[in-house]
C-alpha cells in the first residue's frame, strides 16, 4: 500500500490511542492533560505506521474499518483494566503509578496493534468463519 494511504490510517488510529491514553493515564496537574494526550497521540503514530508498513498486506483487505474498531476496543479493555489496578495500589499522582499506568498505555497499544494490524485479527477470522 502506498505511504500516504498508510500514513493516513496511522493517523486515525494514533487519533484514538491518544484520546483513551490521554483520558486514562492520571495526570498530576490538570495542565499536563494536552501534553499526554499529544504525547500518546505521537507514540501511537510512530507505533502504528511502523506495524503497518511492515504488515502493509494487511491494509489490502477488506476489514480496514473493523479493524480500527477492533484496535479501539483492544485498547480500551487492556489498558483500562491495568492501569486501574495500578491505580489502586500505587496511587493515581505517584510517580510510580504515574510510570506503571505509561506502562500500561504501552502494554495495551502494543496489543492492540499486534491483533489488529500485525496477524491476529487475521487468525481468529479465519478460524472463525
Amino acid at each position: 500500500m502506498r505511504r500516504l494511504s498508510t500514513f493516513g490510517w496511522a493517523f486515525l488510529v494514533s487519533i484514538w490511542a491518544g484520546l483513551v491514553g490521554g483520558a486514562i493515564i492520571r495526570e498530576p496537574s490538570v495542565d499536563l492533560v494536552p501534553l499526554y494526550a499529544v504525547a500518546c497521540q505521537l507514540l501511537g503514530l510512530i507505533a502504528a505506521y511502523w506495524t503497518m508498513r511492515e504488515h502493509d498486506h494487511i491494509l489490502e483487505s477488506v476489514h480496514r474499518p473493523g479493524r480500527v474498531g477492533m484496535f479501539i476496543i483492544v485498547l480500551f479493555f487492556v489498558m483500562v483494566p491495568i492501569s486501574t489496578v495500578f491505580t489502586l495500589v500505587l496511587g493515581a499522582t505517584s510517580v510510580p503509578g504515574v510510570a506503571t499506568q505509561w506502562l500500561s498505555y504501552l502494554v495495551g497499544l502494543g496489543s492492540a496493534l499486534y491483533i489488529t494490524f500485525a496477524g491476529g485479527f487475521d487468525r481468529v477470522w479465519e478460524t472463525y468463519t
